[in-house]
């Protein structure tokens, strides 16, 4: 900079995507995060500053300590005792070294701070009725959701760490926050698999509810179906889910609210103290400064339903049968509302950590197209963790170089593609001590820089829609929404050929949602007036193709019936009241959807789950294998109006109520019938092979573990240029043929004709 004159940093669009404006000017913004080990903090960053990148994340210190070690007690926040000035002496390194290491080596460096999200032990300690209780008495080490001492003194940290970095005279290079949320924006408590919170502030917070709630002893045994319980005495629910397996294995996944409305209620308190306390660090932590930043938290993963996150990352603990919903449960439910909280521009996760590695997807944690949606902000972690980490074979991390590349590339396409930032990470290691990894890193830094002159455009494909409430019609369990939602966006979804993005429901209602061909509702159980309005407005139209999963409709919000489905989906249905797993055999090969579908193909899993719906009418495409071998069909189209895109001529003039309605009992399906519904809907399939396959309106990329020729094809004719090499590779082609070495990434950069 030629000044340390405070910059100025906020988000804005532009060509397409939400980008950091420093000094008023759109920056590409190429950032690093180093680990703060002191061990690795300077080697991390002596390789990472022959790359010129433009910004480095830094973190809050720990402090300096004696006897029993606590890993998140920092040099603020003491007890009940938070300062702005430092109450103990950080350990190394502290802030200012951190900060000047940097300058030492790049002046015109801008820094992300790594704020401390989490509360010290010695005010744990000071605090133990604001601690969680399990139902058996046992007390947690996690701040009750119903906790206001915490949030309040959280967002007191936050704001007293902000004065402190902007009093420093390497403020002037600050540009935004990284401000957190305890437990990702997850309850610990949900993590451990528990659900109901007995301590004292939740027990107190929950009376308080149900008196505000139903005011009357009769209105809450209506709403309960229980003439024994009254406002005085109306305990926490207990958690049906650790009961006897016979007995979980008999309850119904779909629960109309008589069954299960002390659930409800209690996620529903969790609603309003997630969304409280969100507001309350965003609000203090916009407070610490006056300045132009931007504060990007690491929460809201609604891509994530299903997360089981104990089962997969703890050495030692098996999955569980039955797990409860860890965003249900932590109360982030109907996240769209909290894009206008104060001191929230974007948010900051790490990719998922399943199926990352080579052959896998770049899937990030985060809901990243809403925010690209919404103009907000997201940063993706990728920390790839390497076999140069201390943390070998964890985490599916790259085992050599050529892997490196792969991954590391995929991940940038992915990035552009989708609109967001993508940034190298070493966590707490040091994962990228290769020097030959550096070369494609040196690569991909350039091409960052030169991607802000590039528009980004979606194009039309598939829209996976996602309602983050649905847990309130099901008994709590996770294991569908791990299979429907998670899985089917890394097994089916990204190897289809067709580009996909994933929204929540309320994305619909705005403006600038752009035009899909397939919609996908993994778990809209519930029906409603409003949301049918939406969809006549948005998705049933234009020849569009809507592909409705298991429980699609099944629910007014009261009770369960086919009934409810048949109004949102245009099937009648037959029913088998019991939880079971599900198989379908496809029998009609004629149909444009199935016609290219291997003989012999079936869909589904061996999760069990209820009631089963089949749909009755429209045209069957497969057979679902199913209770007493009953001849019941598992997947149906039934076109409406002018019906699909590709029934028509292509002139044919195409809008509202024209579509077709696919229902499918089974989950999760696979590429090649994602592609015959893409191309019943009229999308453009980019290839043919169950490769991973990015795309926007001008950068297309493939990801790839099967060497051979590849093909792909182009909506129109191009100018391409090879984005790894930076040379052209074919003029006005509407395709490009290459041969791949695995596993490999190939990125192209598309230059329409005019």
């Amino acid at each position: 900079m030629a000044s340390e004159e405070p910059v100025s940093a906020e988000i804005r669009m532009h060509l397409g995507r939400p980008t950091v404006f420093i000094n008023g000017k759109p920056e590409a913004l190429g950032l690093y995060c180093p680990a703060l080990r002191p061990t690795c903090f300077y080697k991390n960053l002596d390789r990472f500053f022959q790359h010129d990148i433009a910004a480095y994340f830094i973190y809050t210190p720990h402090a300096k300590q004696k006897g029993e070690y606590d890993f998140f007690a920092c040099p603020f926040w003491n007890g009940d005792e938070i300062s702005s000035t430092p109450l103990t002496e950080a350990a190394e390194p502290s802030f200012d070294e951190q900060a000047a290491y940097i300058l030492k080596h790049n002046p015109n460096a801008y820094f992300v701070v790594r704020l401390c999200g989490h509360e010290p032990k010695s005010w744990r300690d000071l605090h133990p009725n604001e601690l969680c209780k399990t139902e058996d008495g046992t007390v947690l080490p996690h701040p009750s959701q119903a906790s206001a001492l915490y949030y309040k003194d959280q967002g007191r940290c936050l704001k007293a760490e902000i004065e402190y970095c902007e009093s420093r005279s390497w403020g002037a290079h600050i540009i935004g926050y990284w401000t957190g949320m305890r437990g990702e924006g997850t309850h610990d408590f949900l993590v451990e698999g528990n659900l109901y919170d007995h301590s004292p502030v939740m027990v107190e917070r929950w009376r308080q509810f149900i008196k505000d709630k139903y005011r009357a002893d009769e209105k809450i045994q209506q709403a309960w179906n229980d003439t024994s319980v009254n406002l005085e005495s109306a305990s926490l629910p207990s958690d049906k889910l650790r009961g006897p397996s016979r007995d979980v294995s008999q309850l119904l996944y779909w629960q109309p609210a008589a069954a299960n409305q002390p659930y409800r209620d209690y996620i529903e308190l969790q609603h309003i103290l997630f969304h409280a306390g969100f507001r309350e660090l965003g609000k203090a932590s916009r407070a610490g400064t006056d300045r132009k930043r931007f504060f990007v938290t690491d929460s809201l993963k609604q891509t994530m339903l299903g997360w089981e996150n104990l089962g997969f990352n703890k050495d030692g603990a098996s999955w569980p049968l039955a797990y409860h919903d860890m965003l249900a449960g932590s109360g982030s439910v109907n996240a769209t509302d909290l894009f206008d909280a104060p001191g929230f521009d974007g948010i900051v996760t790490p990719y998922d950590y399943q199926a990352r590695g080579a052959g896998g997807v770049s899937e990030p944690e985060g809901m990243t197209d809403s925010c690209v949606l919404r103009g907000k902000l997201f940063f993706a972690e990728a920390d790839v963790r390497t076999w140069k980490g201390i943390d070998q074979g964890m985490y599916f991390s790259a085992r050599d170089e050529k892997e490196f590349a792969a991954i590391t590339w995929r991940n940038l396409a992915t990035s552009f593609t989708r609109g967001y930032n993508s940034y190298s990470m070493d966590l707490f290691t040091d994962w990228f001590a290769d020097d030959e990894m550096h070369a494609s890193l040196h690569r991909q830094y350039e091409v960052w820089k030169e991607s802000i002159d590039w528009p980004r455009v979606d194009v039309p494909g598939i829209a996976m829609i996602l309602d983050d409430s649905a847990a309130l019609e099901t008994n709590g369990n996770g294991a569908f929404m791990n299979l429907a939602v998670m899985w089917e966006q890394k097994s089916g979804l990204a190897r289809c050929g067709v580009p996909y993005r994933i929204y929540q429901f309320d994305d619909l209602k705005l403006d600038n949602f752009p035009k899909h061909r397939v919609f996908y509702f993994p778990n809209l159980f519930r029906v409603s007036d409003e949301r049918m309005k939406i969809l006549r407005k948005t998705v049933f139209r234009d020849g569009n193709v809507v592909l409705w999963g298991p429980g699609s409709g099944i629910s007014d919000g009261k009770t369960i019936g086919a009934g409810h489905a048949s109004s949102l989906t245009g099937f009648e249905f037959d029913t088998i009241e019991a939880n079971y797993p599900r198989r379908v055999q496809i029998h009609d090969y004629a149909h444009p959807i199935t016609r290219d579908l291997d003989e012999g193909s079936i869909i589904g899993d061996t999760l069990a789950y209820g009631s089963c719906i089949f749909p009755r009418n429209g045209k069957s495409l497969g057979m679902a294998w199913t209770k007493q071998g009953r001849t019941f069909s598992g997947l149906s189209v039934r076109s409406f109006g002018k019906g699909a895109r590709s029934e028509n001529d292509a002139g044919a003039a195409l809008g509202e109520g024209d579509w077709s309605s696919v229902f499918t009992t089974a989950v999760p399906i696979p590429a090649n019938l994602w592609r015959g519904l893409a191309r019943f809907a009229g999308a453009h399939v980019y290839c043919q092979s169950n490769d991973v396959l990015l795309a926007c309106s001008r950068m297309v990329a493939l990801h790839s573990i099967k060497s051979g020729k590849k093909h792909i094809e182009l909506p129109e004719a191009c100018d391409v240029t090879d984005v790894i090499s930076g040379k052209p590779m074919a003029a006005n082609t509407n395709q490009i043929d290459f041969d791949l070495d695995a596993p490999e990434t190939r990125v192209f950069l598309l230059t329409p004709k005019k």
